[in-house]
């Protein structure tokens, strides 16, 4: 059966859609489609915005495949941070290590069916929402149309529709998943993420994000004015992955073991729609079974260089044919990888307890709940610098086969698109963690007055702390009158600090440094922070 124009799509939508959301939709899908500005179609008569869009540029600047997805009628993501990234694929079927050539097209391939290169705003891999993105307001409109992507979300379909009074010809698509995640830049470490999971939407003719979490309405998942047109009505916040907390540490045979404290990700929304999906029997439930991956990246042996790259991918351009595997900025840890390199290397297959698959095994915590972990790292002998460890969220771990001509290729798990990630250095050569760092610090001021913040990862031999001040010509002064006592010193534990200045404490002072005052007398300075 032919394929609609976009035009004639948006037409037929227009028309089917109810009045109540007809309005701000004839805005939303002209925008979002042809390209039109928001500002101008509501200058326009809904004819003459159509007729541009008839005349908009098509064929040489899209791709694979026509799959629309829609957002934007009742929800947004938000809190998501100004420079947020999202990740989309075919249900089961994503491979986010791997690029494809955009000769590829719409084939089944190594690349698997998913966003592939793309991943922001820029990218059109989203829309800015009400908030704005600076706000971090995002909508999630995107289109396997779009340059970039891998695959094609209409391969393989899912038969003929499951509605009532299905159009004669209709088909049904599969499940389409998509997840936003950004950082605060007041939290640089917390990274916050989200993810919906939505049917295809008949009454639609496409994916609309605002089904996940919907209710049900008349039990009718074509029906425009009932279960198709129902939206979650409140926004997806996306949501803070826990920080991974070192609790202590002590050696084992061939490195060191340390415990590991995971807070509770129950709150992070992971939403599908379930109660409305058009084909509840293939679809229902849906098996994202989320949970915890803990990951890390090589760096310096110093706090300052957890700072940083907090996506889990960034993406080259496409290769100029073929595939190409790409390395990740945040590697899965695996009890099997003896040498840290993210690669399974000779002798390493199913060591440690691992299992042998001709892979490395990622270290998985499944569900939600709060809990406490040990891991083993390694000696890594000759090796000079750190690890920083970090949690990042895992997905949809069901494998559905992506069928290229010669082989077939199964889908893999799909970390969301940020980590939370401890700034505390972990020795790469021995797998003790440095102590006694300060990780983080912050100034600000306000009223008069200044706030200097900061945080230790491991106290080992911590007496107190200095705040010293900097002025503009580099003159130094201590601000605090006596030494800041440590709050955890010598039991291994981090603590977090904040002391208040007035005006007159601090001296003229443009920055500060923070001066651990360690137990052999020694002294360490850290920043600085501009106020």
């Amino acid at each position: 059966m032919a394929q609609p124009s976009r035009f004639a799509l948006g037409l037929t939508l227009l028309i089917l859609t109810p009045m109540a959301v007809r309005a701000s939709w004839r805005f939303f899908w002209l925008e979002r489609v042809c390209g039109i500005h928001s500002k101008r179609i509501r200058s326009l008569s809904l004819f003459l915005a159509g007729a541009l869009c008839l005349l908009a540029p098509g064929g040489s600047a899209y791709a694979n495949c026509e799959a629309a997805i829609l957002h934007g009628i009742t929800n947004s993501f938000e809190q998501c941070g100004p420079n947020a990234v999202a990740f989309a694929w075919f249900h089961g079927r994503a491979v986010q290590r791997t690029i494809a050539s955009f000769a590829n097209g719409a084939t089944a391939g190594p690349g698997g069916h998913d966003s592939g290169i793309l991943q922001t705003l820029t990218d059109n891999m989203m829309t800015e929402g009400p908030g704005g993105a600076a706000n971090g307001s995002y909508e999630g409109n995107t289109d396997f149309y779009n340059i970039g992507y891998d695959g094609c979300l209409t391969y393989p379909t899912e038969g003929p529709c499951k509605c009532v009074n299905c159009v004669p010809g209709a088909i049904n698509y599969g499940v389409f998943d998509y997840a936003i995640g950004g950082v605060d830049p007041a939290a640089p470490n917390v990274g916050r993420v989200a993810m919906v999971s939505v049917d295809f939407n008949q009454g639609y003719a496409g994916w609309l994000l605002d089904n996940a979490g919907a209710p049900a309405v008349d039990g009718n998942a074509c029906n425009l004015d009932g279960d198709a047109n129902s939206g979650n009505p409140n926004p997806v916040n996306c949501t803070a992955i826990p920080m991974p907390i070192i609790t202590q540490f002590g050696p084992a045979v061939g490195g060191q073991n340390i415990t590991l404290s995971i807070g509770s990700t129950a709150a992070i929304p992971i939403l599908d729609d379930c109660l409305i999906a058009e084909d509840k029997a293939t679809n229902c439930p849906r098996n994202l079974a989320p949970g915890r991956v803990v990951m890390y990246k090589h760096a310096a042996c110093m706090a300052s260089a957890a700072a940083g790259e907090r996506r889990v991918w960034t993406y080259p351009p496409q290769p100029a044919a073929g595939t190409l595997n790409v390395a990740p900025n945040w590697i899965m840890y695996s009890v099997e990888d003896e040498n840290l390199n993210g690669f399974l290397d000779a002798g390493e297959d199913g060591g440690n307890g691992g299992t042998v698959n001709n892979a490395l095994d990622p270290y998985f915590i499944a569900g939600t709940d709060a809990t406490s972990t040990m891991i083993r790292v390694p000696y890594v002998p000759g090796a000079a610098d750190c690890i920083f460890l970090a949690l990042g969220i895992g997905v949809d771990n069901n494998h559905f086969s992506v069928n290229p001509p010669t082989n077939t290729i199964f889908g893999e798990m799909v970390i969301l698109p940020v980590v939370s990630v401890n700034p505390t250095p972990i020795r790469a050569g021995n797998g003790t963690p440095v102590a006694d760092l300060v990780t983080t610090i912050t100034a600000s001021k306000s009223q008069g007055k200044a706030a200097v913040s900061w945080e230790t990862g491991i106290e080992m031999a911590t007496v107190g702390f200095n705040v010293i001040g900097t002025k503009k010509h580099g003159d130094e002064t201590k601000l605090n009158a006596s030494l800041i006592a440590a709050k955890e010193g010598t039991t291994g534990r981090g603590a977090a600090y904040s002391i208040v200045f007035d005006a007159g404490q601090l001296k003229g002072s443009s920055s500060v440094f923070v001066e651990i005052v360690k137990t052999d007398g020694s002294k360490e300075r850290f920043g600085p922070a501009s106020f």
